[in-house]
């Protein structure tokens, strides 16, 4: 198993950056800079999976409650080495603001 996830490392240590040591000053944990570098860590992991068959755009955008909570589980999930974790509603929230992702 470890190896597996050593093969793509990316994940845990962006996640691991953002959720431990930016979001554990509490003034940035709640801004638009928190929420970029989320975003952008979510993104680039989305780059690198190979989803067959797409993400499901079809779903109904999150609220921005909604949106932060997922994004600090999955992070934190990446950054304890779950970097199989897939949000199908939050990346196609993400994606559906962003535009589509350029492999």
């Amino acid at each position: 198993m470890e190896d597996f996830l050593s093969q793509d490392p990316f994940a845990g240590r962006a996640a691991d950056l953002i959720e431990n040591h930016v979001a554990a000053s509490s003034k940035l944990a709640g801004t638009d800079i928190w929420y970029q570098a989320a975003e952008d860590c979510v993104l680039a992991r989305i780059k690198s999976l190979r989803i067959l068959g797409g993400l499901p755009r079809h779903k109904a955008p999150l609220s921005q409650t909604a949106r932060t909570e997922r994004l600090k589980t999955l992070l934190q999930l990446w950054a304890n080495g779950c970097t199989c974790a897939v949000d199908e509603d939050l990346f196609a929230d993400i994606l559906n603001r962003h535009g589509p992702v350029r492999h």
